[in-house]
């Protein structure tokens, strides 16, 4: 009995492609996720597929590759960089994990990516909105005898904004409680990073553990996003407290305040100082979050380190690398 033999076909011989890129700058990072791959330059993302890819039960001799411009954001983004990227270059050597959940992990994380470019673009809009509503109330003449001011300044939708940031902000936050089930045999998966720490991570590392001490620091400020958007989200139910957002105001001494938000009876503050920093500490959570995991299950041997990188590289600034820490070998010398 003679094995089969799988036919070549057109689709099987060498060839090139070029990425659609509108912009300057050479390729920084190929990463695999699964069944394509996510390509970065440093302005611009591209997904890249091949034949076996789109047609693994080869039923098109001619099946061709797929090679398209996904976003005008590329490793130069912290995001980006901070996130998949560094997630790839730190599992790449399988010493952690290996091939299936290697790749499980990258999918994850360049899902929190695509959220937090989400949350960082409807930022953006946002932050746009209100400097311009308040540059054009502040740049208008207001005669003394009107009893009204003139373009009294507006965010246009501003609950509508808002939702658009902390959508997928409560996504991040999910998808990030999920990454520790990729390095221990968790219990169950949770909802809340506070139940995570005392149900997951004190019973595993111990309460004196440096991942455990960081993570509990931030419970506050992960809370609040949470908080921010099931007060949003069940305003007409007994789960969240209220999301109180209020647009530009005029006070009683005729002064006009900028925007603000609060959960009900809390102090509120400005929506245009806030948004920045919800948007930095997912950040430093989701990446906070995997290098935790990763540094908490290095082998022992070859001994390896987390460094973190004195100056990222701004065409692509991954904060962290897996080095050898050359501290732990002990070289012999010859006895004369």
């Amino acid at each position: 009995m003679t094995n089969q033999r799988v036919p070549m076909y057109p689709r099987d011989g060498g060839g090139s492609f070029k990425l659609p890129s509108t912009k300057e700058g050479a390729i920084q990072r190929m990463v695999h996720l699964g069944d394509f791959m996510e390509v970065y330059t440093p302005e611009e993302s591209f997904k890249v597929q091949t034949p076996e890819s789109v047609d693994p039960a080869r039923t098109n001799a001619n099946a061709m590759w797929v090679v398209a411009k996904v976003a005008d954001v590329g490793s130069a983004s912290p995001i980006v960089a901070r996130t998949i990227i560094q997630a790839h270059d730190i599992l790449r050597d399988r010493m952690v994990l290996k091939d299936d959940a290697r790749i499980a992990v990258h999918k994850l994380m360049h899902k929190i990516k695509n959220s937090l470019l989400q949350c960082e673009l409807a930022q953006d809009i946002y932050l746009e909105s209100e400097h311009k509503a308040g540059d054009l109330f502040s740049s208008t003449d207001q005669p003394a005898n009107e009893k009204a001011y003139k373009n009294f300044p507006v965010v246009p939708a501003i609950d509508e904004k808002i939702t658009n940031f902390l959508t997928p902000a409560r996504r991040v936050v999910t998808d990030v409680l999920q990454v520790p089930g990729f390095f221990w045999d968790l219990k169950r998966q949770h909802s809340t990073l506070d139940n995570l720490i005392t149900k997951e991570l004190i019973p595993l590392l111990g309460r004196d553990h440096r991942m455990v001490d960081f993570f509990t620091s931030i419970v506050p400020d992960i809370s609040r996003i949470v908080n921010f958007r099931n007060g949003q989200e069940h305003v007409s139910t007994t789960k969240g407290t209220p999301l109180v957002i209020r647009n530009f105001f005029l006070l009683p001494t005729n002064e006009v305040h900028v925007p603000i938000w609060n959960l009900e009876d809390e102090q509120p503050t400005s929506i245009v100082d806030e948004l920045p920093i919800m948007l930095n500490n997912l950040l430093i959570f989701a990446e906070t979050m995997l290098i935790a995991c990763i540094e908490s299950n290095l082998p022992d041997f070859p001994p390896m380190l987390m460094q973190q990188i004195e100056v990222p590289k701004p065409l692509c600034p991954v904060k962290y690398q897996l080095v050898v820490d050359a501290s732990k070998f002990q070289l012999r010398t010859n006895k004369t």
